[in-house]
């Protein structure tokens, strides 16, 4: 499963890097703020009930906020992402504590060797749907929580819009 793990986060790792780097579906009409996840998160706006719309922020990119475990999350919504993955701050906000023999090698990033803790999410609410038991992982040297595929294939159908992304509910 950590071999399987591994290989997700890289490949996550890597599409992210990429995209940050070419700038991949984000016109730069705004600079972007020096602490992107310091910026508002606009709140998700749902559409006729079965489908939530996200605009692209400063930086092109789409954020909302959940709540995990009772506390309210901010999240990089990461269509690349295979799963949720949480920084190591606020794993311990959320109350997860680890101490160093928790994190192991699960990805292979620009800078070398990435490493992460397997946990899992007691209650996660996204727009309203709640999801229970979402298994997660903390990475080490994260700055942003991604909102990966885990999640999202569960919300529903994920649509590019020009400035908007639609997440068609099931």
């Amino acid at each position: 499963m950590y071999r399987l793990l591994a290989i997700a986060l890289g490949a996550i790792g890597a599409m992210s890097l990429l995209a940050v780097v070419l700038g991949v579906g984000a016109p730069r009409q705004d600079p972007a703020p020096a602490d992107p996840g310091a910026a508002e998160t606009p709140a998700p706006r749902l559409e006729a009930a079965e489908a939530m719309v996200l605009r692209r922020d400063g930086s092109g990119q789409f954020r909302l906020v959940a709540s995990a475990n009772g506390s309210d999350v901010a999240f990089l919504v990461d269509t690349g992402a295979d799963m949720v993955a949480i920084t190591e701050a606020e794993a311990e906000n959320l109350g997860i504590m680890l101490v160093d023999g928790d994190f192991e090698p699960m990805a292979q990033t620009a800078s070398g060797v990435g490493y992460g803790a397997a946990v899992r999410l007691d209650e996660l609410v996204v727009a309203g749907q709640e999801f229970r038991d979402v298994d997660a992982v903390v990475m080490r040297g994260l700055s942003t929580n991604l909102l990966g595929q885990s999640v999202l294939r569960k919300l529903g159908k994920v649509e590019l819009r020009g400035d908007s992304m639609v997440i068609h509910r099931r």
